[in-house]
């Protein structure tokens, strides 16, 4: 990691966890109250989740930056975006969206990435595949993207189903989804990089049909 990338991680580690109690007045003042202040809050929280996300994906450190700021412009959509009554997470939403937006920033600007990771190639197909209304807003668009992710997860094999929406979806220690589970952590993997394999799949048929 770039000597100033360590410096920004320790800086935005020090930002505390929302608890969940503090998160949901944030998005109700928000979303119901146009509390800017609140939207700026959320913004700010969160900006250790782009940090991370950006740093897993080891960029150079000529790049680094811009794919911070990126990952923090992918961040302010998901929170504009956010629709919380809909049920989702906002952790798992966002990280959709600023995965998506430093992939495509990339695919763009720098050789393709080849070492990417299954959930990063999942993030790239879901911020390029467009919505069906005629003129959609942004966030009817948002909404169905989620809509077609969960749709695709309902037709999983039970199993999938299970590890996916346990360790990607409700993000739960992979280790006490597998004890729970009774089966292995490198079953656990299989399980997870065939779920994986079959919802692409099945975006990159919706992308088809689409265009």
């Amino acid at each position: 990691m770039p000597a100033f990338a360590d410096e920004l991680f320790k800086q935005l580690s020090k930002i505390p966890l929302l608890k969940p109690s503090e998160e949901r007045k944030l998005w109700d003042d928000y979303k119901n109250k146009e509390c800017q202040d609140s939207r700026q809050e959320l913004i700010y929280r969160y900006q250790p989740l782009v940090c991370k996300i950006v740093t897993i994906l080891k960029p150079s450190e000529q790049v680094y930056l811009d794919l911070f700021q990126e990952g923090v412009i992918g961040l302010v959509e998901a929170v504009e975006r956010f629709e919380p009554e809909r049920g989702f997470k906002f952790s798992t939403y966002a990280r959709f969206r600023i995965r998506g937006r430093a992939l495509t920033y990339l695919q763009k600007h720098i050789k393709h990435p080849q070492n990417m990771s299954e959930s990063d190639q999942l993030a790239l197909l879901i911020q390029n595949i467009p919505d069906t209304e005629a003129e959609p807003d942004e966030a009817a668009e948002d909404s169905f993207l989620l809509d077609r992710i969960y749709e695709c997860v309902d037709v999983l094999p039970d199993k999938e189903k299970r590890a996916f929406v346990a360790v990607v979806l409700k993000e739960e220690e992979p280790k006490e989804v597998a004890k729970r589970m009774r089966i292995s952590r490198s079953y656990l993997s299989r399980l997870l990089k065939k779920s994986w394999k079959r919802i692409r799949d099945m975006l990159i048929d919706l992308r088809d049909d689409l265009y």
